[in-house]
């Protein structure tokens, strides 16, 4: 709708969303429009956090660790993001000598419902996911079924149990509950 990225659940915003569910960005980085003030802020917020994660020697290895990879795929099958993904988590865990293994991601899938319907598949657009609550509300809901590790450090500096306090969901049409999902199983 507006310059950036397609407002699609496609593969750079899929990643940038699993990159906000797996602890490296910052509360809304993954769906603020590039054309709003708050990504400017955020970009600023980033720069900042980056310093401060230096300062304490906070490295990428400490925070993306095997449970933070399947808090992603869960956010993953939550979001129905591309398939794409698999490439780049696999890659992730590749890099980080962490177990992948394929089947995983199936059984991650059955146990996690589609809480979200977005383009390609769906109605909904990236940008109403922001309003909605962001990946922060995604996830609550996912913790509330026991389906987040809410211990994962975050490049924010809180645990993933810290940040979800602080979200919420703003629109249960585009971010479902548990309850009732689009679909039971992961949309990937």
């Amino acid at each position: 709708p507006t310059c950036g990225s397609c407002s699609g659940m496609f593969t750079a915003n899929s990643m940038n969303c699993l990159t906000e569910a797996i602890g490296l960005a910052l509360p809304g980085n993954g769906t603020i429009p590039g054309v709003m003030a708050a990504r400017i802020r955020l970009a600023k917020e980033t720069g900042m956090q980056i310093m401060a994660l230096l300062e304490q020697q906070i490295t990428p290895r400490k925070i993306m660790t095997e449970e933070a990879v399947v808090n992603a795929l869960s956010v993953d099958m939550a979001l129905g993001c591309s398939t794409n993904t698999v490439l780049h988590l696999a890659a992730i865990a590749h890099e980080l000598r962490l177990p992948f293994d394929l089947s995983r991601i199936n059984e991650i899938s059955r146990s996690t419902p589609n809480l979200c319907s977005l383009s390609p598949a769906g109605p909904h657009h990236l940008e109403d996911l922001d309003r909605a609550g962001g990946v922060s509300a995604v996830m609550k809901e996912l913790s509330d079924a026991g389906l987040i590790h809410g211990n994962c450090i975050t490049v924010s500096g809180r645990s993933v149990s810290e940040v979800m306090d602080r979200a919420r969901v703003r629109n249960s049409e585009v971010i479902r509950g548990v309850e009732a999902p689009y679909r039971k199983e992961g949309g990937l």
